[in-house]
């Protein structure tokens, strides 16, 4: 048990709030988050470390796993315990919308995020910079598009995604469709000419993500999952020709027979584009079929 972990278990024990199954609920969420704190390559030697950067990365990491609004509010509000009982109340954003996420009562929150072309300019590190285009055009998590390799991905129509880059280990492949794409692929060409990520060379993958962090923060981009769903739903347009029902389109109820089937195709596609093993998790990108 490292130190983290310890310092929140001591925290618990001195603060039982609530009933038994919060508290076991809590202590089991709170160690978690120190696990994934340290698997971000953070090592906070306590509990009073914590710090808004550790609040933003950990929310980062939720929503590029997929987790549901429902679960990152749990998390949230063991964040928001945690962080006022080692007096520091503001570390967390008291509105969970601050981090994209809806509030209870809500289907869901757009979290579709267009690239602003002046912040993306401003980042400082032209691998970092490579990699946020890259899920732009093609929609890819943070991990894989840092992990990308542009000699080993890039096909003549499609890129492939190899499992080691991928969330659950699952290949897959995303076509190209536009210039756009293009451009970007050639970019990453001209980056890594030869055989290699965009991670430099002389740097490893959680140094490279704690730079990726501090600069696309300083740059104003807070949170780049954004853009995951932005392809989503630009994805949804081109397929069917509409707006999402997220985006504004037509709810399931008042979509024809030849809508519905289009509705339910470009779901399928665009799920297996993203890389999601249950298609209900198009639901975050997209809102709703029904």
């Amino acid at each position: 048990m490292d130190d983290l972990t310890m310092d929140l278990v001591r925290l618990c024990q001195r603060n039982r709030d609530g009933s038994y199954g919060t508290q076991n609920n809590r202590r089991r969420g709170l160690a978690a988050m120190a696990t994934d704190l340290a698997e971000l390559g953070y090592k906070l030697p306590s509990a009073g470390s914590l710090k808004p950067k550790h609040v933003d990365a950990l929310v980062e990491r939720w929503l590029d796993h997929d987790t549901t609004d429902a679960s990152v509010r749990n998390r949230l509000t063991w964040l928001r315990w945690w962080a006022e009982k080692v007096n520091k109340p503001n570390v967390v954003n008291r509105d969970n919308a601050a981090y994209g996420v809806a509030e209870r009562g809500e289907v869901t929150r757009n979290r579709a995020q267009a690239l602003d072309p002046v912040k993306h300019g401003a980042i400082e590190c032209p691998y970092i910079q490579t990699s946020v285009s890259l899920q732009a055009a093609f929609g890819l998590r943070r991990e894989e598009a840092m992990k990308f390799q542009p000699q080993a991905a890039i096909r003549a129509d499609h890129i492939a995604l190899q499992a080691s880059w991928t969330k659950g280990g699952r290949a897959r492949s995303v076509p190209i469709t536009t210039l756009e794409q293009r451009q970007v692929l050639q970019e990453a060409v001209r980056l890594i000419p030869g055989r290699g990520s965009l991670i430099p060379a002389q740097m490893t993958y959680v140094e490279q993500l704690k730079r990726f962090e501090y600069q696309t923060l300083k740059a104003g981009l807070r949170n780049t999952h954004g853009l995951r769903h932005a392809y989503a739903q630009q994805r949804y347009r081109v397929l069917t020709g509409q707006p999402c029902p997220l985006a504004g389109g037509k709810r399931w109820a008042d979509m024809s027979a030849s809508e519905r089937a289009a509705d339910r195709a470009a779901r399928l596609k665009i799920s297996a584009e993203l890389g999601h093993g249950r298609l209900k998790i198009t639901d975050t990108y997209l809102g709703s079929a029904f």
